[in-house]
């Protein structure tokens, strides 16, 4: 057989995860994509062949939120040990939160040109609106730049601005960013929902009392404050006629109003993380625990479990931030926000903590972790599911390999992360990223930069 005739790999043996059921048969990958889905018993000729021996086949996942370029190193540095630390966990696309204090039209072609050099994975961006100008700028950042989702803030007012540019905007201001990307063609407002004001007055005597426990973070940033800036941001959805996006959702009771997606002209999903599913402030970690929004209490960590199940959770993101402990800082009140080593910890959390547990089944987890963002972020079909014609983007599961998790495990810039020492009970045993091998039985073995960064629309 001429070698134009061979596949570039075959995966066979494989039982095939999608969002209706389960497939039994093999993979067969040319240029990149899927060429065709075969039978289990046939048989195809290839450069590579490799033996998924009955286990299951998941699409590549992708973390839709994520922090790059802001933290222990450059954006083109993160983009090659982020992605890295991406593939451990079988994810395969990254949708990062991009940031500038300028215009973005003086960042953004490099910050593209890095991807395409460096990074094993492709990308997507959000971009992060903090002024006026840049509200303008949203028109030719979809148009040029094929950026399609936005992001603001409520919180990060005052003493909270974040040392990487993050500043939170009035309603009038987010109002105008929603009036911009409902003009985008399948644009997205995200909007981070917390009510400033509630949070300086609950911390105000937490503060003073100089508490440093991961709990005095999360007391300070109460459950309803959280809730009425999420129903406030659903209200301006309805009044602009957006698509909203509700990130890193950590409360479980109360929120169930949010499984109702359409209000008026309005659309709604949401966005929860693995630390909300696996952690809760009761257990003190400390400055490693602070994140925003906080971590909230066990009842709500079980309640969102069940929120993943009715429909309310539509997908899966990190919301990782690459920092170091020198980064980080230690004071609580002074610390950055932010969990580390989050991306390749979506599947583990899933998988231990949802699959074995009988909370989900493993079609629920593509809904959440690849099909349902695949096709809120215009990706679909390219991404999120394996069909022909589909990116060759796929996560070989070992549900019997436990781990206990290490730094070494993450292979990410993080010189510490909450995960270490939970031990997983499931992890990716092969990550297949455009159809190579990029990651195998524990290790990167990726020999090059293969990811693209990919426009919108």
């Amino acid at each position: 057989m001429s070698d134009a005739m061979l596949a570039d790999l075959f995966v066979k043996g494989a039982r095939i995860v999608k969002p209706g059921g389960l497939v039994e048969g093999g993979l067969v990958i040319r240029g990149g994509t899927i060429g065709a889905v075969v039978g289990p018993r046939e048989t195809v000729d290839a450069r590579q062949t490799i033996d998924a021996d009955g286990r299951y086949v998941l699409p590549g996942l992708l973390d839709t939120h994520l922090h790059l370029g802001t933290a222990a190193q450059s954006f083109a540095d993160d983009c090659t040990s982020e992605s890295r630390h991406a593939v451990s966990g079988g994810v395969t696309t990254l949708l990062p939160f991009v940031i500038t204090r300028g215009a973005y039209a003086d960042v953004m072609p490099q910050m593209l040109r890095d991807v395409d050099a460096r990074s094993l994975v492709d990308m997507v961006f959000h971009a992060i609106i903090i002024n006026e100008g840049q509200i303008a700028e949203i028109p030719r950042l979809a148009d040029e730049f094929g950026v399609g989702s936005f992001k603001t803030f409520m919180a990060y007012k005052g003493r909270e601005i974040s040392p990487s540019g993050i500043q939170g905007m009035g309603d009038d201001q987010i109002f105008s960013v929603f009036q911009q990307v409902a003009r985008v063609p399948g644009g997205i407002a995200i909007v981070h929902c917390e009510n400033m004001e509630i949070i300086e007055l609950h911390q105000k005597p937490l503060i003073a009392a100089n508490r440093q426990d991961t709990a005095a973070w999360s007391d300070g940033r109460p459950v309803f404050g959280e809730l009425e800036a999420i129903r406030r941001m659903v209200a301006f959805a309805e009044a602009a006629g957006v698509q909203l996006l509700i990130p890193h959702l950590g409360i479980g009771l109360g929120s169930e109003f949010l499984r109702q997606k359409q209000w008026g002209r309005g659309r709604v999903a949401t966005e929860t993380c693995p630390h909300y599913l696996l952690f809760d402030k009761d257990t003190d970690r400390g400055v490693a625990g602070k994140v925003n929004p906080p971590l909230r209490s066990a009842d709500h960590v079980d309640a969102l479990w069940e929120r993943l199940l009715d429909g309310t959770v539509d997908v899966l993101g990190s919301d990782h931030c690459p920092f170091t402990r020198a980064v980080k800082g230690n004071d609580l009140w002074s610390a950055r926000a932010g969990i580390t080593g989050g991306s390749a910890m979506i599947l583990p959390v899933l998988l231990t903590e949802g699959l074995r547990r009988g909370r989900l089944t493993l079609a629920r987890v593509v809904e959440l972790t690849s099909s349902n963002a695949a096709r809120l972020f215009g990706l679909y079909p390219q991404k999120g599911t394996l069909e022909p014609g589909s990116d060759a983007d796929m996560v070989i599961v070992d549900l019997e390999r436990d781990v206990q998790v290490q730094l070494g495990t993450l292979n990410s810039v993080v010189d510490f992360s909450p995960y270490v020492g939970w031990t997983a009970r499931g992890w990716a045993d092969t990550t297949i990223a455009g159809g190579q091998v990029v990651y195998e039985k524990g290790e990167v073995v990726a020999e090059r930069p293969r990811g693209r960064y990919l426009r919108r629309g």
